[in-house]
């Protein structure tokens, strides 16, 4: 074979390779950039909140028992059983309700009873009677007289007590909380035997711990959310100048209206009671905000650069009323400023930022190139 055939036969075979490298490397794409590199041309992505102004609340929640606003006690004047008991515990009762309904007869002597002082009224009455005979002849002196009559008209006022306390009556309309005696049982005098309460405004008492404490103050309104979900508000009414010693707990009673007999007396009921509230306040998320090492309160703010992006500055506050998911800011931010929500911990001061909206869209001007 000749020297020139040799050469054509080669470049046959190497020709097809060397069409195959280059259609590879023609085929072959740029190498995709990098997160940083990204990053670096259109800032890092963040997610923003405007800084605008709004009314905050802060309020707490504290556990109480329900009481009757004005209770008072069914007392006996005197020691006689017990015969009947017309009324059950809980039950509304108007007044002159007979709550409690005596005997006559004591079962001793030695206790008083209607039959007894009965017995002592007639025993008066007869020593008053010899009294007039010996005054009309002169054996005994008119204040002799006087004090026979005396006796007479104590002993008709203690048969009237008597009379009128054998049915021991409610005072005033409310709710029978306690019955202190059973059938059968003997009183005893000047003891209370069933407790009332007027239901028509109600008190609930309740401890505060601490940091509860600290927060409250008389007259700060108070609500009470019923189990259908209603709202009932009151106020607080009254609060003790210094804790318990023992319990190391601060007691408040907070006062409401309940015409309608919603909060039953020993109820035990969850309450809110605003301890703060700021109207036209600056507010901002409290996501937003970040605790630096030496205990304050800062966050990131995306300003606009001269390029028409956006950089993070770090701005330091001064935060005031915090609510669950708002805060309130003081000092540091201004009404307008667009506040980092999310991404301000992989940011750095002077850092480009990509302003996302919250579909993920750019902000217009906002570090889109």
């Amino acid at each position: 074979m000749t020297v020139a055939g040799i050469e054509s036969r080669r470049l046959t075979q190497v020709l097809p390779i060397l069409l195959c490298a280059l259609a590879a490397g023609c085929s072959r794409e740029e190498p995709p950039r990098g997160i940083e590199d990204v990053q670096a041309a259109s800032g890092k992505p963040v997610e923003t909140v405007t800084v605008a102004r709004g009314n905050i609340e802060t309020w707490i929640t504290v556990a109480g028992t329900v009481e009757g606003a004005v209770q008072y006690p069914v007392v006996s004047q005197n020691s006689l059983p017990v015969t009947a008991l017309p009324r059950r515990e809980g039950e509304r009762v108007r007044a002159g309700d007979v709550v409690v309904r005596l005997a006559q007869q004591a079962p001793s002597p030695m206790y008083l009873s209607y039959e007894r002082t009965r017995a002592l009224l007639d025993d008066a009455r007869r020593d008053l009677e010899r009294a007039r005979r010996l005054h009309a002849e002169g054996a005994i002196s008119q204040q002799e007289l006087d004090k026979a009559d005396m006796a007479v008209r104590v002993q008709e006022a203690d048969l009237r007590d008597a009379g009128g306390s054998l049915d021991l009556v409610a005072l005033r309309s409310g709710v029978l909380t306690r019955l202190l005696v059973e059938t059968g049982e003997t009183v005893d005098a000047g003891k209370p035997v069933a407790w009332i309460a007027d239901t028509d405004s109600v008190l609930v008492k309740f401890d505060a711990g601490s940091r509860q404490a600290a927060a409250l103050a008389r007259g700060q309104p108070v609500r009470w959310r019923a189990p259908d979900g209603s709202v009932r508000e009151g106020k607080l009414v009254s609060l003790e100048l210094s804790a318990d010693p023992v319990t190391h707990l601060r007691r408040g009673e907070a006062g409401f209206g309940n015409a309608d007999g919603a909060l039953v007396p020993g109820l035990l009921v969850d309450l809110q009671v605003r301890t703060g509230r700021r109207a036209a306040a600056l507010l901002v998320p409290a996501a937003a905000l970040v605790a630096t090492a030496g205990g304050g309160t800062e966050l990131f703010v995306a300003e606009p650069d001269r390029s028409g992006g956006f950089v993070a500055r770090r701005r330091a506050v001064r935060a005031g009323l915090a609510a669950t998911d708002t805060v309130e800011v003081l000092a540091g931010l201004a009404e307008g400023d667009l506040v980092v929500l999310h991404g301000q911990s992989r940011l750095a001061e002077g850092e480009r930022v990509n302003v996302l909206a919250a579909d993920g869209r750019p902000v217009a001007g906002g570090g889109a190139r």
